[in-house]
């Protein structure tokens, strides 16, 4: 099946499927500040190596390693958000492969310093939904806004539907975007790291168009204010992560 790029998510996270069923497993992984750099050298050097050989074999269709980019207030820990494209009808490759053939003493000991490094860490799988794609030679977007939403159970159709059938085509016109990309929470409520049913995830080139697009204050008519207070009492936004892409893998 084609492969199309979606700059999404993640999540999201940065390529989809024509008309493809898509899980995205979010692995949330943090780490002390000062072993920061460290995690993302054994990423880029070993991991990412082992993840290019799972998809060229066809058990895996991306990941990417993002950083969190607004952590709380003096944060002294680094979070990371590694994305795995799964394809639903397969079984879940988190760990890759061995691309580089590396022995298994060395990937033993590089294996230890990363689990060393970690100071918690959690998964929250998401079924991708929908979205809309740039074309296939543009540069994958650079930074990712998700919105994690509270909608009630009573509420999912029509919450899935406003957003496919009426924010879609607006998002697409939206000109700071780069990918928009509607995700359903599936990891059962007690294992899901933010509690949330739906996650959008919106994407973009630079950290200047997210707040320019925030920025923006516009006048609204009758029916858009109808729409966005039906929109409102169908969802709320429990937070909002902004993360910057580090590594990615297709």
């Amino acid at each position: 099946m084609k492969k199309i790029i979606i700059l999404l998510l993640f999540l999201c996270i940065s390529f989809s499927y024509a008309q493809q069923r898509m899980y995205v497993n979010l692995h949330y992984v943090t780490v002390k500040n000062e072993d920061a750099q460290a995690h993302i050298n054994s990423e880029k050097e070993y991991f990412s190596k082992g993840h290019k050989a799972a998809i060229d074999n066809g058990n895996k269709i991306g990941w990417d390693m993002w950083r969190l980019e607004n952590p709380g207030y003096r944060e002294n820990h680094t979070t990371f958000v590694y994305a795995h494209l799964q394809d639903p009808d397969k079984s879940a490759n988190m760990g890759g492969g061995n691309g580089n053939n590396f022995s298994e003493s060395e990937l033993a000991m590089v294996r230890k310093k990363w689990g060393d490094r970690v100071v918690k860490s959690g998964l929250v799988t998401v079924s991708y939904k929908g979205g809309f794609v740039p074309s296939a030679d543009q540069e994958p977007a650079k930074f990712a806004v998700l919105d994690w939403m509270m909608v009630d159970p009573t509420d999912f159709y029509d919450y899935e539907q406003m957003e496919l059938k009426t924010f879609l085509p607006m998002q697409k016109s939206n000109k700071y975007l780069k990918g928009w990309g509607l995700h359903k929470v599936i990891t059962p409520r007690n294992n899901n790291l933010e509690g949330s049913d739906y996650v959008v995830a919106r994407f973009f080139n630079n950290m200047s168009d997210i707040y320019d697009m925030m920025d923006q204050t516009n006048p609204m008519g009758k029916s858009m204010k109808a729409t966005m207070k039906k929109i409102t009492n169908l969802r709320t936004i429990k937070r909002s992560q902004v993360l910057r892409l580090l590594l990615s893998e297709r």
